[in-house]
């Protein structure tokens, strides 16, 4: 049977390596779980490590967690039927559409708490956000609102279009920053500068303003997103998939009229984004899917048996779309080894990546 194996311990590590480089740069990491799928048990283990702040995209995966002392920004544009749950279940949101905001203060004046928000700018990636020349005008509006608190503006990159900020974003934004502050004579609390693709330039240079990120890819995959090389101090294989072969057969392929061996597993496009797995500690290679089975060339190796098992690395969009199917079962695994090495990491400097 296909399963996902989720190694907590790995995760933890990451994440615990991931903190400590963030504190040394006076960064706050917040954790992003819509690539898991708002999973509790990584939240759990998260938490087990003093982590307690995380941003999701997707309401369902908020409201998964019922424990109080753990918190959660909204970092996807929602529609006018979640604004409702968006106040009950979060404490921050990103908003970009002043109607929307709107609505966010009456309803928050009706559950009668404060929501706070940040303004998402569009500055290069084109998906979303407020155009810079609009920011002011939202700012004016939104303090003379009684239930909204404006926390921060907040930037992104590399969602929509392929382009990795560069040194010269950062420097613009920071005098973008500079400048709304004093149109509004506002002090920002945060700026969240982006996603896993400025890890890099954090550890190199002066982000400025820039106080917060969100990482998601970084910390379960363990990549440097702009380049998709692996980060040697992080564990690439926190997620991984595993899937059982159903059948061997020999076959021949109708183009070059060449014979093969071939094996089918029990996953298929439904399952996974299937361009994205990589096979893990097995020379074959993948030739096709359909919905339900992938198609494996074991270049004729013939010690493989049907119930034998083949482990898949996997993409973030791989990731993404296994860890929302119900059908797939979860398996989650501790490592004591590993657990004792995040608590033997210290607050030292990380040079590079």
């Amino acid at each position: 049977m296909a399963r996902l194996q989720i190694n907590l311990s790995k995760v933890q590590y990451n994440a615990h390596v991931l903190n400590s480089l963030f504190s040394q740069n006076n960064i706050c990491f917040t954790p992003v779980t819509k690539c898991v799928g708002g999973d509790s048990k990584i939240i759990e283990a998260l938490k087990d490590i003093g982590i307690t702040h995380f941003a999701d995209a997707r309401i369902d995966n908020i409201t998964k967690s019922k424990d109080p002392n753990i918190s959660f920004a909204m970092i996807g544009t929602t529609n006018q039927y979640e604004l409702e749950d968006v106040v009950r279940f979060t404490n921050i949101s990103i908003q970009t559409e002043m109607a929307t905001i709107r609505q966010l203060n009456d309803l928050a004046g009706k559950q009668q708490v404060k929501h706070q928000i940040l303004l998402m700018v569009d500055w290069k990636d084109a998906r979303e956000g407020i155009l810079t020349y609009d920011v002011v005008g939202y700012i004016k509006e939104i303090i003379h609102m009684h239930h909204l608190n404006i926390a921060g503006l907040a930037f992104n990159f590399m969602c929509f279009q392929s382009n990795a900020p560069t040194d010269e974003d950062v420097e613009m934004i920071n005098q973008f920053v500079n400048s709304i502050e004093e149109l509004t004579h506002i002090r920002f609390k945060i700026i969240s500068g982006g996603n896993s693709s400025l890890l890099t330039q954090m550890t190199y240079s002066d982000l400025g303003k820039i106080n917060e990120l969100r990482i998601g890819e970084t910390l379960f995959r363990g990549i440097e997103i702009t380049t998709n090389h692996p980060i040697a101090m992080l564990y690439q294989d926190t997620i991984i998939l595993e899937a059982e072969i159903v059948e061997i057969k020999p076959r021949v392929n109708i183009a070059t009229g060449k014979q093969y061996l071939q094996a089918i597993i029990d996953i298929g496009n439904l399952d996974t984004y299937v361009e994205e797995i990589i096979p893990m500690h097995h020379q074959v290679k993948i030739i096709g899917a359909t919905s339900d089975h992938v198609m494996i060339d074991l270049l004729n190796q013939d010690f493989y048996q049907l119930g034998d098992k083949i482990q898949f690395s996997l993409g973030y969009k791989a990731l993404a779309q296994s860890m929302y199917m119900p059908n797939l079962t979860k398996a989650y695994i501790r490592d004591a080894g590993i657990e004792q090495a995040c608590t033997n990491i210290t607050n030292q400097v990380f040079n590079s990546l």
